[in-house]
């Protein structure tokens, strides 16, 4: 019996050692983790959202994508997923919060917008933002998880929301696809 129990518990610990495997169930297959980024695209669908997180700049093709993280909406029966490929080969899956309807909350407030979204929930919170400026940011940035913020000189994207008759507006940054700061500002006549 101590032989059964000792096999039984060496074998669940070698099981918890194991590298944890990404793969997904979709519509039309599943995705494992080294799948192509088509071959996930044939069994999950083209994502809510493309997010860039590295490229290299070469000379033949300009800035070719090496980190990409696709961001996918499932509806509000499942979780979100974020699938992340290094150089086109799917690497890792993470699950997200529950995922929501596909309207955009019309009645959207200052209050709905927080750091750590991902920008697919930030879309739907509040749709699409009044306008998008993409930059280089001028200051070092925070780190939504524990760890160095991220330097100066990173590529952001910047939204515009606007409230209350376009009077009070709201500077949403967004790095990696995740907010990571919100600003508020008024409309200077």
């Amino acid at each position: 019996m101590r032989l059964l129990l000792f096999l039984l518990t060496c074998t669940l610990l070698g099981a918890l050692a194991l590298p944890a495997r990404a793969d997904l169930r979709c519509d039309r297959g599943i995705v494992r983790q080294g799948d192509r980024m088509a071959e996930v695209s044939l069994a999950c669908g083209e994502p809510d959202v493309k997010v860039v997180l590295h490229s290299v700049l070469t000379a033949q093709a300009g800035f070719v994508p090496v980190e990409e993280e696709w961001q996918y909406n499932f509806g509000t029966q499942q979780f979100m997923r974020f699938l992340r490929f290094q150089n086109g080969r799917l690497s890792q899956v993470v699950t997200g919060p529950r995922g929501f309807s596909r309207r955009a909350n019309p009645r959207c407030s200052p209050n709905d917008l927080g750091t750590g979204m991902s920008q697919l929930e930030l879309l739907a919170r509040c749709g699409e933002p009044d306008s998008v400026d993409t930059l280089i940011t001028s200051a070092p940035v925070p780190r939504l998880a524990a760890g160095a913020p991220y330097p100066l000189g990173v590529p952001a994207e910047e939204w515009l929301y606007r409230f209350n008759s376009q009077q009070f507006m709201r500077f949403v940054m967004l790095v990696n696809g995740r907010v990571v700061a919100v600003e508020s500002s008024r409309f200077r006549d």
